[in-house]
């Protein structure tokens, strides 16, 4: 009998201590359930000016960083027209936050800054895998964000226009899109080349020439000399410079190129008012990057 109550006892007791054991797992499993769901990556860092973190110990934000659910963005010392806007994994803004006389504020739609800084949305409201566009963009960016940013020349600001796939046929390359809206006249025209694909010993040389600009009329350059690849174009005439990233292709690659560009130069232009042209130019570079570096090899 006294056996018996023992093993009463003891399943009671062991009854009590499971489920004290239960209720300790659930409670770690939400624990860790929350922190990993907290960590989920909701957005990334698209327009950056000033030293941004989002609690992270591991310091500054950088332009292209993936940020977490719920992380909360600060300026610990603000300087006027310093900003960060954020977008989604699927490239769409999501946050802007300026800062002015010390202070900074996340703005609505409209551009007005009045609001303190929010958390950024929670991993379940906007968790998901980063669009194979924009990965491809990012991973170029924090690796090597200053190679992509409008430089300043001689001290002045060059003119910066959007940058472009363009053919390459067997004697010319048509430039004619660079020249839309440029005055009648003659054009220095300089292709340097920036593939980092090619190995050093095999790049293209660089390429100079002469157009004669006409509105209205084509702007054909004799391709001598030219290979498919990426280049960096200097236009200039007097004083004036402008400055152009191009990808030349040739056969099959031109089309595909083309297409794959333009669906991305939609993205973003989409972004609108909410960054600089510099910004979106940026981008645009490091896609043509991506297409550069991926062309096949009958287009090297």
């Amino acid at each position: 009998m006294a056996s018996n109550l023992d093993r009463e006892c003891f399943g009671v007791l062991s009854g009590k201590c499971l489920g004290r054991c239960a209720i300790i797992l659930w409670s770690a499993l939400v624990l860790c359930d929350s922190s990993a769901f907290a960590q989920q990556r909701v957005g990334f860092v698209l327009e950056m000016h000033g030293k941004w973190s989002d609690g992270d110990a591991q310091g500054f934000l950088k332009l292209g960083q993936l940020l977490p659910g719920e992380a909360v963005l600060s300026n610990a010392a603000p300087v006027d027209d310093d900003r960060i806007v954020i977008a989604n994994l699927h490239g769409e803004i999501i946050k802007t936050v300026r800062c002015k006389n010390g202070v900074c504020r996340e703005c609505t739609e409209s551009g007005a800054c009045y609001d303190p800084i929010h958390p950024l949305p929670k991993a379940g409201e906007s968790a998901g895998s980063v669009s194979t566009l924009l990965k491809v963009v990012l991973d170029l960016f924090v690796e090597k964000p200053e190679r992509y940013s409008v430089h300043r020349v001689r001290g002045a600001d060059p003119e910066a226009i959007k940058s472009e796939v363009v053919r390459l046929d067997a004697t010319a390359v048509e430039l004619g899109s660079l020249f839309e809206g440029k005055e009648k006249g003659r054009y220095e025209v300089q292709f340097v080349p920036i593939s980092e694909k090619t190995k050093s010993d095999k790049k293209p040389q660089s390429f100079e020439g002469e157009i004669n600009w006409n509105p209205g009329e084509k702007a054909a350059l004799a391709s001598h000399g030219l290979a498919p690849g990426l280049y960096e174009v200097r236009l200039f005439r007097g004083s004036s410079t402008t400055i152009a990233w191009i990808l030349l292709c040739t056969g099959a690659d031109y089309q595909h190129s083309v297409d794959s560009f333009e669906e991305f130069v939609r993205r973003t232009e989409g972004w609108g008012k909410s960054v600089t042209p510099a910004t979106m130019q940026a981008y645009q570079r490091a896609f043509l990057e991506y297409l550069d570096l991926h062309r096949s090899r009958s287009d090297q």
